[in-house]
């Protein structure tokens, strides 16, 4: 069983504040972390961190930053030899402020312009591919390649020019974000109409299985004519960042290991749940462990 991750390779810089940030201000800030990121990038080393043969597409610069990605990556197992390395490009560098205060994150990402370029294709094919929406052409390319894997995308932000690929995924995991920038229609947890009206718009688009994540109020999901609920498991959070990553790795994880979606999204919710307590992207990456001890603590009933 295989796992191939196609889109985006980060440089992560974190700064974690002790005050809301402010225009204008000055700031010293004692303490930083510098580790590996980026949606599929986090997912990939999640996978192969947890056992599965994994690949990851995407591009970085022959630099100090995509030197250490591909160093990070490789400790974790990750088959990188399908990474693009161009010395026409500065690696894709994110700057992470941290309320310490709550957790949550602001993002300043320098992203790579779409480009096609030539791939080394993994030697095996795979029998899962996740995507992040990034490197559109290289997913295209995949999904015609190796029209007999599962393929599961990380749909944050809706993107019309994405419409092609999200219509063609067999499971398109979407944000509360993506849900209302396509739907217009506000989840709200008490009213469940809104969860049917979400569904019936995204089902325009994906006529497959769709997971909305609703950071932590949980996930729904739907299963013929049910719409399930699934809360989040409770967390001291420190740092939300990659906590999405992570739980579309899980996701990918659970699909190579042909678990049922019901166990798949509590899974990918433990281990998000363990992520958001940890300072730092990937250095939050949980293992396979901490997950099963997590299952134990919360008395969840998954063999994994």
């Amino acid at each position: 069983m295989s796992i191939l991750s196609i889109g985006q390779a980060v440089y992560d810089i974190t700064f974690p504040a002790d005050t809301p940030i402010l225009e204008n201000q000055k700031y010293r800030i004692p303490q930083r972390i510098e580790c590996m990121g980026g949606p599929a990038a986090n997912a990939a080393y999640l996978c192969a961190l947890w056992g599965s043969s994994t690949s990851l597409i995407a591009r970085i610069g022959e630099d100090l930053f995509g030197q250490k990605i591909i160093e990070q990556l490789e400790i974790a197992g990750v088959n990188t030899a399908s990474l693009k390395m161009d010395n026409q490009l500065d690696t894709s560098i994110s700057c992470i402020i941290v309320n310490q205060q709550n957790g949550h994150r602001t993002i300043l990402n320098n992203p790579l312009s779409q480009e096609n370029f030539e791939i080394k294709w993994p030697d095996h094919p795979p029998d899962v591919i996740l995507i992040d929406g990034h490197e559109k052409e290289s997913i295209l390319k995949a999904v015609e390649r190796y029209p007999q894997a599962i393929t599961l995308m990380d749909a944050g932000t809706f993107k019309p020019e994405l419409l092609d690929v999200i219509k063609a995924v067999d499971y398109l995991v979407c944000s509360k974000d993506f849900a209302y920038q396509y739907s217009g229609v506000t989840i709200d947890m008490n009213d469940e109409q809104t969860w049917q009206d979400t569904f019936s718009r995204l089902e325009e688009i994906n006529t497959n299985t769709i997971v909305v994540t609703l950071g932590g109020d949980g996930s729904i999901y739907k299963s013929e004519d049910t719409i399930y609920h699934i809360p989040a498991f409770s967390a001291d959070a420190i740092d939300t960042t990659g906590a999405g990553d992570i739980f579309h790795g899980a996701f990918a994880y659970c699909l190579d290991n042909n678990y049922s979606l019901e166990e798949t999204i509590l899974i990918s919710s433990l281990a998000s749940s363990i992520s958001v307590e940890t300072l730092g992207g990937q250095l939050s990456i949980p293992t396979l462990e901490s997950v099963r001890n997590r299952k134990r603590e919360r008395g969840v009933e998954i063999n994994i």
